[in-house]
């Protein structure tokens, strides 16, 4: 297994790059090629509705940024700080802003001077606000209905999820093991919540879930939840234990997507577990099965689907962890965490192909190029619609048609 933990870092710590090369011991490569893609007898067809150009695509492969929307309207960012209101039925541009224009010239030249890309985090949206993470170290809220900047606030460190936003509260979550909550208005810090770091960790965060609570999961392969008001941890549970010797061995981040469901909350680590935890019950685990990721989990059918670290897609029953079924045809495709979409369940790889896959029994029913630089973030499902979000800069839209 010391080939795919390498893999790991090399993927987050070095820029993620893809090629998909591996060190299998302290002197031997291995290089592990990606499945090739064989031809499936699609049952769907996925039509694409439109298709617009954000902005520059990232040169960090750990900045995974994805859209959001609200109502008829659909909300995207792109690396070189561009922010967009769409149409969420034609993609007809609302408005288009670039953060950069919030600061002065001279902020601009300090706080971007160190990175060639501007928005780091995002979108989120809530609040009527539009939410992103600033290379400046900083969350930049933008009233909806205009763009217009509502309000700064300084982070400690950088914000690689989409800031989240209910309740009047906004919670970002920053590398270096700290989250904070914010007041929705005004942007003032209301409280901020640490964790120790392992010395070695991937490059990235999960995205923080605000419910009744505030949840967040770390790289020391803990899950916190949090009061809202207070952001005071009222459980705090271990789903992963580090093993082995060495500091890649001993990784065990946290850095995919949760799902919440009710009092359930089910959670997969890298090089860890996926887990099922009883909220109600101060964070108990319900069921346990080993598993690695690092791009998370999606949740329907009465399934857990989980995007394995080496891309096999394996569909676990909610209830008892059972594993129902497994694919393993995208192996080593470096795919986005799965989301649900009606009966079927959409993923996306390094080439920027969408797959549809059938939640019942993993068959692949559709798939589609979307981007020629490939889809690095999760797609987001509205209804029956589906907005990919590609390496490129390109946001998407598409429906399934039986």
């Amino acid at each position: 297994m010391s080939h795919i933990r390498n893999y790991a870092l090399l993927i987050f710590i070095a820029l993620l790059a893809t090629g998909c090369s591996w060190f299998g011991g302290d002197d031997e490569v291995e290089v592990r090629v990606p499945n090739e893609l064989a031809d499936i007898d699609a049952s769907l067809e996925l039509k694409k509705l439109w298709s617009v150009d954000i902005g520059r695509g990232a040169e960090d492969r750990a900045i995974k940024l994805v859209p959001d929307y609200s109502g008829s309207r659909v909300f995207a960012s792109a690396a070189d700080g561009t922010v967009k209101a769409l149409d969420s039925r034609t993609g007809e541009e609302i408005w288009k802003l670039n953060i950069k224009s919030f600061y002065s010239k001279d902020e601009r030249k300090i706080a971007f001077s160190n990175s060639s890309d501007t928005i780091t985090g995002g979108v989120g949206v809530g609040e009527d606000l539009v939410l992103v993470g600033s290379a400046a170290g900083e969350i930049v809220a933008m009233n909806q209905s205009d763009g217009s900047l509502a309000w700064r606030a300084k982070t400690t460190s950088e914000v690689l999820a989409p800031p989240q936003a209910k309740d009047q509260l906004v919670v970002a979550q920053t590398i270096d093991g700290k989250v904070a909550g914010y007041e929705a208005l005004a942007g003032e810090r209301l409280w901020l919540y640490s964790t120790s770091e392992p010395s070695l960790t991937l490059r990235g965060t999960s995205t923080p879930i605000i419910a009744d609570f505030v949840v967040a999961a770390f790289a020391n392969g803990r899950v916190v939840v949090l009061d809202k008001a207070r952001g005071l941890a009222v459980i705090d549970q271990k789903i992963a234990v580090a093993q082995g010797k060495s500091d890649l061995e001993k990784l065990i981040d946290i850095d995919g997507e949760m799902v919440l469901d009710n009092s359930r909350l089910y959670v997969v680590a890298y090089q860890g577990n996926v887990v099922a935890l009883d909220l109600a019950s101060r964070g108990r685990p319900v069921w346990t099965q080993e598993s690695s990721s690092f791009s998370g989990l999606g949740m329907g059918f009465g399934n857990i689907y989980v995007s394995r670290e080496d891309s096999v897609v394996v569909a676990h029953d909610e209830d008892n962890g059972k594993e129902i079924w497994s694919n393993d045809s995208l192996l080593y495709r470096d795919i986005t965490a799965p989301v649900a979409i009606s009966s079927y369940i959409a993923v996306g790889d390094f080439e920027g192909y969408l797959h549809i896959i059938a939640q019942s029994d993993g068959r692949f029913v559709a798939r589609a190029k979307v981007d020629g630089k490939g889809l690095n973030s999760p797609a987001v499902v509205d209804g029956s619609r589906i907005y990919t979000m590609g390496n490129s800069g390109r946001l998407s839209a598409f429906e399934i048609v039986q």
